[in-house]
């Protein structure tokens, strides 16, 4: 018996164990079943996610071909003063008699690419700050992040109001001052990221190599603080839409009769207990597009800190 065990525990083959054979390749049309049926989970895990895709991407539609769906001339009269919402005006009509849901349509144009202008002012200007005084450190952090705090301490839309008296009215002068003020929040995040990433061991060697601190920063910081930064520019996004509907409120935005949803919402208000539809309809859109930006960006947040 002892001898059978010795026998039975020698290895049968010398040298390395065979490597297991690759298992064959999904048809594609199984790999097709496999992605539809991820799609299915992720829309049914993650609905809010999902939904606030498709919605920004309406709007992009609504931002390239506004008159593929826009129903009239948002300029033009389309029917009665103040109609309310039917099958032939969604949104009802406003006091000159022109279609509301067109006039929506067409101001999503004005209304999001100033907020994408004011959040690339703020993440280029913003970002390049903070990664210089995180980067280089000593009497340039510390004068950046001094000038950063007095900044800070101003609110974000009385900043941007100074800036406008300065500039003058216009939705190109908004986007510049909405996004002058929010440099500060984004030097802030850029110099977290990129101290963090400068105590890195990676950095050390970079560093001992002989590697200049403009190289270091472009080869180094940038790529791996794009990520971090560009989450926290898509929230800003929504914060960023906001305060540009906000000021064209207040009349420093479009001039009518351009369609704008700050406009549109500060026209109505005057006539919201008999036509509250000219006012809330606009309103709704530029609150579910806020929502859906700052729940997209978490989203992308989330899966980047995974």
């Amino acid at each position: 018996m002892t001898a059978q065990a010795d026998r039975v525990a020698e290895p049968l083959v010398d040298g390395p164990a065979p490597s297991p054979e690759p298992l064959p390749a999904a048809p594609p049309g199984r790999r097709r079943r496999h992605r539809g049926a991820e799609a299915l989970r992720r829309l049914v895990t993650r609905p809010g996610t999902v939904l606030s895709a498709l919605y920004l991407l309406l709007l992009v539609g609504w931002v390239i071909a506004p008159t593929i769906f826009s129903t009239h001339d948002p300029l033009e009269v389309a029917g009665g003063s103040l109609a309310p919402p039917s099958s032939t005006f969604w949104f009802g009509t406003d006091l000159n008699g022109r279609d509301v849901y067109s006039r929506v349509v067409h101001g999503a144009r004005l209304s999001l690419l100033a907020g994408i202008a004011a959040v690339t002012i703020s993440l280029l200007v913003g970002g390049l700050l903070g990664m210089i005084a995180g980067f280089v450190g000593g009497i340039v952090d510390a004068v950046i992040s001094r000038a950063v705090e007095v900044i800070v301490s101003i609110p974000g839309l009385l900043l941007s109001l100074a800036i406008i008296s300065v500039l003058g009215f216009g939705v190109e002068k908004v986007a510049v001052a909405v996004g002058n003020a929010g440099i500060p929040g984004m030097v802030r995040i850029a110099r977290a990221e990129t101290l963090r990433i400068v105590n890195l061991p990676y950095m050390d060697a970079a560093t001992a190599s002989g590697t200049r601190r403009l190289t270091g920063i472009l080869t180094h910081v940038v790529p791996n603080a794009s990520g971090a930064i560009g989450v926290v520019a898509g929230i800003d996004l929504g914060g960023a839409i906001l305060a540009v509907a906000s000021l064209s409120f207040l009349g420093f935005g479009s001039v009518p009769p351009t369609p704008e949803w700050g406009s549109q919402i500060n026209e109505g208000r005057m006539y919201i207990a008999g036509a509250w539809w000219w006012t809330l309809f606009p309103s709704l859109v530029a609150g579910l597009t806020v929502l859906s930006v700052n729940r997209l960006s978490r989203g992308i947040g989330t899966k980047e800190a995974r």
